[in-house]
């Protein structure tokens, strides 16, 4: 068993706004070259990328170490071949570029769109993607309903029948936009960063709780009138300032009409906030018990609680 399998150097495919090409959305272990330039089905196998294969299988992949998308309890190596077949690919992450329609705390999405205005060209896309083998094709930006390039890219899926998982902070989901998603859409994971409407629009500046909340409802009676498989996501990516309204969250999740949810953090401030302050973490972590303690397995089931796990908050 390989103590650094990473299965999204077998199985996952990110293109950041600029083209290039990488295993996974934190821009690691190395770029495989830039779909500008060549087709995907060239890249999976270069020599940078399978050594970080072998790496990983020898338990020496270093980027492993510092990595919260993976659930290390349960890494374990499926292969022990480096060299991958291009139709086994699952997942396929597109960060269309850094244009938001709001400006959240934790986000530096608006300080560096000045200077990186890239967005993927769709078209580019469409002639050097083949899409057929991906399970899951996530869609980010910045704001992927408020960049144009994305909405192209949308209807091309929509058109040879994939569906997609976007993330969006759902300000932009009008009755038009909430009948597109509920017939084209596999996931919308909405951004809603806390569980009242004075943290939620100190952190997403530029937003306004009561019209997300409305936003989510209308998606959900979309949902219900066509009888669609859409799964609503709520997303709290947790900030110092916000981190306290987890048990509430837990608490009114169903309430704001969310199917499932998830848990991300700020990195840069998060994790040392805690360790700072340990009477607030344990004080947290009871409040999150005694909440998932009137859960029954059905709603357990609705809740990733991998990011709590990895900030010590539950066992």
């Amino acid at each position: 068993m390989s103590k650094t399998f990473c299965h999204f150097l077998w199985d996952g495919i990110t293109i950041d706004n600029k083209g290039n090409v990488f295993s996974c959305c934190h821009i690691k272990p190395t770029k495989m070259g830039n779909i500008y330039y060549s087709k995907l089905k060239e890249m999976i196998n270069t020599k940078e990328i399978i050594e970080c294969r072998k790496k990983s299988l020898k338990s020496n992949l270093d980027c492993f170490i510092s990595c919260n998308l993976l659930d290390k309890s349960k890494s374990s190596h499926i292969t022990d071949n480096a060299i991958i077949d291009y139709q086994n690919l699952k997942y396929i992450y597109l960060n269309f570029g850094e244009k938001f329609n709001i400006s959240c705390i934790m986000c530096k999405h608006p300080k560096r769109y000045p200077v990186n205005p890239d967005m993927l060209d769709p078209s580019v896309l469409k002639n050097n993607i083949d899409l057929s083998p991906f399970q899951d094709i996530l869609i980010q930006g910045g704001e992927p309903l408020y960049i144009a390039e994305c909405l192209d890219f949308m209807n091309h899926l929509a058109k040879i029948g994939k569906q997609y998982i976007i993330l969006t902070n759902g300000l932009l989901i009008n009755d038009t936009m909430a009948e597109k998603l509920v017939n084209e859409a596999k996931i919308v994971s909405i951004s809603l960063n806390a569980a009242t409407k004075e943290t939620h629009e100190k952190i997403n500046r530029g937003s306004n709780f009561g019209i997300v909340i409305e936003n989510i409802r209308r998606l959900k009676t979309a949902k219900e009138r066509v009888q669609s498989n859409l799964i609503i996501n709520g997303r709290m990516t947790l900030t110092t300032c916000a981190i306290k309204e987890i048990p509430e969250f837990l608490e009114k999740f169903q309430q704001f009409g969310f199917d499932k949810i998830n848990f991300g953090y700020d990195k840069a401030t998060v994790p040392k906030y805690l360790d700072e302050n340990m009477e607030f973490r344990n004080e947290l972590k009871q409040g999150i018990k005694k909440i998932l303690k009137n859960f029954n397995n059905t709603t357990m089931e609705k809740i990733d609680l991998l990011r709590l796990k990895q900030l010590n908050l539950i066992k």
